[in-house]
Order: C-alpha cells, then sequence, then structure tokens
C-alpha cells in the first residue's frame, strides 16, 4: 500500500456504522421493495422489474414489524386482516387479472358469461313518420 492512500470503507461496515448511529442492529431491521415486487409491471426488454428490483429510491429500511405489517397487514402473520398490505393488493390483482382474461376471451368469443346461448331482443316499435294527426293538433 502507497503511503498516504487508505483502502476504501466497505459498504457493509458503513452500513453497520449508520446503524448504530440510529441506535438499531442489523437484527432488528429489514428492506423492504416499495412497492412490492409482484406488482410492479415487467420490462419486456430487460425482462426486469419497473422500477428495476434493486433500485435504491424504491429499497426502504424498516424495523421488522413494520415490514410485517406492510407486508401481511394490520394483523400480522396471524392472517386476521390483510386489509391495505402487500399481500391483499397482490392477491387482488391476480384476481382482477384473471377476470380481464376472461372477460377478453367471452368478448372475443361472443360467449356468454353463463355458457347459456344469447338471449334474444324484443323487437323496437316502429317509430312515426314526423307528421302528427289532425286529431293530435
Amino acid at each position: 500500500m502507497s503511503e498516504g492512500r487508505r483502502r476504501r470503507i466497505p459498504d457493509r461496515i458503513k452500513l453497520l456504522a449508520a446503524l448504530r448511529k440510529m441506535g438499531l442492529t442489523v437484527e432488528q431491521v429489514q428492506f423492504d421493495h416499495d412497492p412490492a415486487l409482484e406488482l410492479r409491471p415487467i420490462n419486456p426488454v430487460t425482462g426486469d422489474t419497473v422500477p428495476p428490483a434493486n433500485d435504491p429510491d424504491h429499497i426502504t429500511m424498516l424495523l421488522i414489524k413494520e415490514h410485517k405489517t406492510k407486508t401481511f397487514g394490520p394483523g400480522g402473520e396471524k392472517r386476521i386482516t390483510t386489509a391495505g398490505s402487500d399481500v391483499h393488493k397482490i392477491h387482488k390483482l391476480a384476481r382482477l387479472s384473471a377476470e380481464h382474461e376472461d372477460f377478453q376471451r367471452r368478448v372475443l368469443s361472443r360467449e356468454p358469461r353463463d355458457g347459456t346461448k344469447p338471449k334474444s331482443r324484443w323487437p323496437k316499435r316502429p317509430m312515426g313518420n314526423g307528421r302528427k294527426k289532425a286529431r293530435d293538433i
């Protein structure tokens, strides 16, 4: 090693020092993708998510309890409720995607929703020719 030059501090050591400054340890925190990876669209060119999976602007550090609440909802891992959680949003997206695919299939095949034949329409009443009759005047 030449004089006057020091080795660079590794990022892991910097992270540990920053956590210690905040009064935390590595065991107390987890890193969370925001939005969740399953909720991000896929870029067909790169095959990665949009934004990219490891984009530091979309990764947050949370305490373990906060991370479980964000992932599983206020009921935590007990699954009392998942309302507003990442798990809820992922399941809802999958459900809506399946319904939309079913809708597209039915529209393209002109197949009714319940599998029966389409209902016939009643004929419409003819409209007058626009002239009023003498008794209506």
